[in-house]
Parts: C-alpha cells; structure tokens; sequence
C-alpha cells in the first residue's frame, strides 16, 4: 500500500461515513482506495469494504462461547484482532497502489485503549500509517464541547506517536463563522481561554488554563480540517495532508490511472 489512514473518534462523529466518502472521493480522482472494517459490532457500514472484519470474528459467537452480553463481547472482539489479523494483510498484500483506510469501532475505546492496538497498527501498516481523529462540529461551537475532544486528541496521541489529522467532521452543520471561530481557538489558546470563562464560571479557570498552556507546549495545537462527508468538502484537505506524509506531497500513478 502507498499508506493506511486509521479513522477513530468518539462514538456518533460520523467515522464510517467519513470512510466511505474518503473511498469515493479518492476513486472519483483517480486514486486507488481501499476500506477495511475493524468494527466487528457495526450493524451497517455506509461503504462496500474491501475486507469486513465481521465475516471473521462474531459478536454472537463471542456471547454464546464466553458468556458475555454485548459490551464484553465487544471488548473481547477487540482483543480477538490481533489473532485475526491473516484474513486483512492477506488482502492488503495486493494492494500496492492502494490508499487503505481502516474503520475504527465506533465505541473509541475498543481501539485506541486496548493494550494491542499500537501493535495492531504496527503489524498491518507499519510506518506507512497516519491516525485521523474525528471530532463533531456540532459539540465543537462551545469552547467546552471543543476542549473535551481536543483532549480526546492528546489522548489517542499519546497512545500512538503517529502523524495524526484532526478532522472536524459534520461541517456543513455549522456555520462559516463557527469554523473561524474554533479555527482561531486552536491557533490561539488565549483566545479559547477567554471564550471558556464566558461560558463557565470562573471557578475551574486556573484548571483550564493549565490544559491550554500544555497543549501548546505539547505541540498539540495542529490545523483543522473542516470536513463535511455530505458534501465531499474538506476531503481533498485530508489527501493533501496523506499524500505530504507517504509521498512527500507527489501524487502517486494508480492503477485507476494506467487505465
């Protein structure tokens, strides 16, 4: 594969939307592309994925042999990945020319707090892959709402120590100005300082403070990429940030192309 994009985010953002519309944008300009599904809970997936992890590990199964309701079964789904891992890199070993995009389960903690997910994306990607977390614009208008995906963000970071792209997803859902406005959040922790305390009482001030100053410090401050997977807006940004990453910015010939 040129690269894999791992899509995580917390529950309801839109990841397996913004998957399918990644393939598709990537194929409508001529680029190979390619979804995996490592959700073995999804009960739909908008796309047609190149590999379903679902067609090997079974949540009912994992109910009946362990006893378990569905919260277990999914945590044991998880960690059932690593020695289910044949099925995927069979498929992506033919996959030279491809972008391969990889669906996350829904619930983020069955991926990014599992203790093999590190060594998940080592053993299917390598160092050919980058993370894109993705966050709700919706929540993101409030100065709050902002901050506790953003720690989300630092969270799967320190998990990883892999390129990752802060996707604010649903962006057709808010305004022009409330892009601006978080945009300017994130390039300027004062600001989204003086915006909490307008929303907040000032009690937790000295806190929140603090956390803005150690994402700056931490170099967690990093450019937004207002995406809407309605409308197909933002995702040429995502390629970009891809293509930079895996290619040094070249676009890469594909199979779509010879053709």
């Amino acid at each position: 594969m040129i690269g894999s994009l791992f899509v995580t985010g917390p529950a309801g953002t839109g990841k397996s939307t913004f998957c399918g519309a990644l393939k598709e944008w990537l194929i409508t300009n001529e680029y190979d592309a390619a979804v995996v599904n490592l959700d073995p809970g999804s009960e739909y997936i908008p796309y047609e994925a190149e590999v379903d992890i679902r067609e090997t590990i079974s949540l009912s199964q994992i109910m009946s042999e362990y006893n378990l309701g569905p919260n277990g079964a999914q945590i044991v789904a998880a960690d059932l990945l690593l020695d289910n891992l044949e099925p995927v890199s069979g498929v992506l070993r033919e996959l030279d020319d491809y972008y391969v995009i990889f669906d996350t389960p829904g619930q983020m903690e069955l991926f990014t707090y599992r203790p093999g997910a590190p060594l998940l994306v080592e053993k299917l990607s390598g160092h050919r892959s980058m993370l894109a977390f993705i966050s709700d614009a919706v929540l993101s208008v409030s100065p709050s709402g902002y901050i506790s995906q953003k720690m989300l963000y630092a969270s799967v970071m320190s998990r990883f120590f892999r390129p990752m792209i802060y996707v604010l997803n649903k962006a057709d859902l808010v305004t022009e100005e409330d892009i601006q406005r978080i945009s300017s959040w994130e390039e300027s922790p004062e600001i989204l300082s003086d915006a909490l305390m307008d929303e907040k009482a000032p009690m937790m001030k000295d806190f929140f403070i603090s956390v803005l100053k150690s994402f700056k410090e931490a170099d967690l401050i990093s450019k937004i990429v207002p995406v809407s997977a309605r409308d197909f807006s933002g995702l040429e940004d995502v390629y970009s940030d891809m293509s930079v990453f895996f290619t040094g910015g070249s676009d890469t010939d594909t199979m779509y192309r010879d053709d």
